[in-house]
């Protein structure tokens, strides 16, 4: 039997086919990449999660029995109530990841309404959060992220810090369907990355200086009248004042700032500024995990406004836009819409600190804070589900102790053991995505779209939806579970302002809702943009009314050659990550088709610096940062080396671990760089990020 369904195992949500044969799924079909072919091998991995289990003796020994899920409700929800009357709301944080996708996400926001529950957290905060924060206060939407670009229709394509063929790869096929047509191509990126090599211009940047050269870029497009001057008086504003202000970041000066040619800036400049219609695609190389993150965001922002390629066919699109015209409850707007009770929100971590983020981005709260709550006793419980968080946040060795030793109680939803489950008091088997019902917004062009997504199979084994563990708690800790008393009443309520069911919706063809996809909407709307001024805001008011920068200003990262010099003679070379094509972050290390892949952690060196230090193909590294020596912490790598990657950088993958090795660890800190990693400032100022990327690091041979 063939049974439609989507692929939630990256964010692209592809549709795909899967072959069913008694009750089982033994393929799929219509993949783009090995995530999509394996549903069936983690579905039915035998190491997957298939009953409630509670910790036996102390944190960490392994110790589990079975128990029942209506003694693991009532357990946890006696325990989660307790713990509300006597530190309130705020002491319980939850913290999702990528790893189950929007499934996950909805368990939080079911939970943030009903438990209640202000201190919560997605992995995107270190993520997309910085770029759309900027791109909210810009344009009112998100426009550069994976769901903006128009690929298939663009004539100059920018992949910034982004590489979509490990990323999106289903977009990554659209994009070259364009590269096929002509449509030109610039690539900034300091690795050679599939689309680098075939690029008409490839900037081989220094990690972390990305707002200079978009500066420079602005420098360039502006004193050379490119332009384009009908957008820019109609629907901006702010343009005299940026105008003077990119006089100081002259190609010549972001030439060295970047170790970019002045030439090869300007040409940039031109091609992207003169080839109509362009588009950009900034992801984590560019506009996350830094301290200048947000404004960076802000800067390749204003790119896309000077030059017009707003809301165009080809150029970047407005993505909310279409849902809230539509009236759904998208996934991540109603992060935005869903809050506690007025008095409870303030208490959210980071709240005070970070208001703007509180406003324009999906309300989390601060995780350096919260970690630092978790030894002070503001935080007492912890739900971490669909996220690895030892694994996969930084400072992983301070959240080991933190609850290893501090929190009255955790539990943990998963499909399978990870270091985070050995450390719970209650692991709780997950549902899988093909598992569910759900309602699944199109990440693909053309972003019209929602899918009513039918599971395919019953869930194997006790396992559940998470949203329903959510509202089950809730009715344990004795709320009011109105207007979401089952799963089902909450994927109707997220249709209700449509007028129709998800029953509705999946009766529909290729069952989508689909909504209409109009281009230069702002021409139609009044005001034109979701700004404070209702214009494209190139100086942004909003942030000037917060107490930040209103135009981006560039400043060197906390440890570079140019602002620690004298570190940089002890610590020569600049560490950036990269993501695996085969995992979803630090997801399905146990799963064999994809483990071959990339069997071991790789860190990718250039030639020059590999021969300078004697080190060969294969051999085992070692990596130590200013912050980890002092410590004596380092992680291993087996070398890789690359030619063309850019002299003195070194790449290497994060969240790793080894579901192979001996528990509770399974090898967490001995690959990972989450485990050097701080949540030490400096922060970036808008949303509080820490610096995980271009920092300084050395590398050494690993003898015996």
């Amino acid at each position: 039997m063939k049974v439609d369904t989507v692929c939630l195992r990256c964010h692209q949500k592809c549709d795909l086919v899967a072959d069913v044969e008694n009750g089982k799924i033994i393929g799929v079909s219509g993949v783009a990449c090995i995530k999509g072919a394996t549903i069936p091998d983690a579905m039915y991995h035998p190491d997957r999660l298939m009953h409630p289990l509670k910790r036996i003796g102390e944190r960490g020994q392994g110790n589990w029995a079975r128990i029942s899920w209506d003694e693991t409700l009532d357990t946890i929800g006696s325990k989660l109530k307790d713990i509300q009357e006597r530190y309130g709301p705020e002491a319980i944080h939850w913290s999702g990841g990528s790893g189950e996708k929007q499934v996950a996400d909805q368990a939080e926001m079911i939970a943030r309404r009903l438990w209640p529950l202000p201190n919560s957290h997605w992995g995107r905060y270190s993520c997309v959060t910085p770029g759309g924060v900027a791109e909210m206060v810009t344009f009112g939407d998100y426009i550069t992220y994976e769901n903006g670009p128009d690929y298939e229709h663009t004539s100059c394509l920018v992949y910034w810090g982004s590489n979509p063929d490990v990323a999106t790869p289903a977009n990554a096929q659209k994009a070259r369907s364009a590269l096929r047509k002509g449509a030109k191509l610039i690539v900034i990126d300091p690795r050679p990355t599939p689309m680098a090599k075939r690029a008409d211009i490839w900037l081989k940047i220094r990690p972390g200086t990305d707002m200079a050269l978009a500066l420079a870029m602005a420098n360039v497009i502006v004193n050379e009248e490119l332009y384009d001057k009908e957008f820019v008086d109609e629907y901006c504003t702010g343009f005299k004042r940026l105008r003077e202000h990119v006089q100081r970041y002259s190609p010549d000066w972001a030439a060295d700032v970047t170790w970019l040619s002045t030439d090869d800036i300007v040409r940039a400049a031109r091609m992207f500024a003169t080839t109509k219609p362009a588009c950009i695609y900034q992801r984590c190389g560019a506009t996350a995990q830094r301290v200048d993150a947000t404004q960076t965001g802000r800067a390749i922002a204003i790119l896309v406004a000077l030059t017009g390629n707003v809301d165009v066919p080809g150029g970047n699109l407005l993505y909310f836009a279409t849902f809230v015209d539509g009236r759904f409850w998208h996934t991540y707007l109603s992060s935005a819409g869903i809050k506690c009770p007025a008095q409870i929100e303030k208490r959210r971590m980071g709240a005070r600190d970070y208001p703007l983020w509180n406003r324009r981005g999906p309300q989390m709260c601060n995780v350096p804070e919260t970690v630092r709550g978790m030894f002070d006793g503001r935080i007492r419980a912890l739900w971490c589900c669909g996220d690895n968080l030892i694994v996969s946040e930084m400072n992983s060795r301070k959240i080991w102790e933190a609850m290893k030793n501090e929190l009255e109680l955790i539990f943990v939803s998963e499909f399978c053991m990870t270091p985070t489950a050995e450390l719970a008091d209650f692991v709780l088997p997950a549902a899988f995505y093909t598992e569910v019902d759900n309602l699944v917004e199109s990440f693909q062009y053309p972003y019209n779209y929602v899918t009513a997504m039918r599971k395919v199979t019953e869930p194997l084994g006790e396992c559940k939806d998470d949203r329903w563990l959510a509202i089950e708690l809730a009715k344990r800790m004795g709320v009011d579970i109105e207007p979401w008393g089952s799963v089902e009443d909450w994927l109707n309520w997220r249709l209700k302002l449509r007028g129709v069911t998800f029953d509705q919706v999946w009766d529909m063809p290729q069952h989508r809702l689909t909504f209409p996809r109009e281009f230069r909407r702002y021409e139609k709307k009044f005001p034109p943009f979701g700004t404070i001024s209702g214009k494209v805001e190139l100086y942004s008011t909003e942030l000037e009314y917060w107490g930040y920068d209103p135009l981006p200003v560039y400043n060197e990262p906390p440890e570079s050659p140019v602002s620690t010099a004298d570190l940089f003679r002890e610590f020569p070379l600049i560490y950036t990550h990269r993501r695996l094509r085969n995992f979803q972050h630090s997801e399905d290390r146990h799963i064999e088709r994809q483990r071959k892949l990339e069997p071991e952690p790789y860190l990718e060196i250039d030639p020059k610096t590999a021969s300078k230090l004697g080190i060969k193909d294969g051999d085992w590294v070692h990596l130590e940062t200013p912050t980890s020596s002092k410590k004596g912490w380092r992680v291993t790598y087996r070398a890789r080396i690359v030619p063309e990657l850019l002299e003195g950088v070194v790449v290497g993958p994060h969240g790793w671990w080894f579901p192979e090795r001996p528990g509770p660890e399974h090898g967490c800190f001995d690959s990972n760089i989450n485990a050097l990693l701080t949540h030490d400032p400096p922060y970036d100022p808008v949303i509080g990020n820490t610096q995980c990327r271009g920092i300084l690091c050395r590398i050494a041979k690993n003898e015996g």
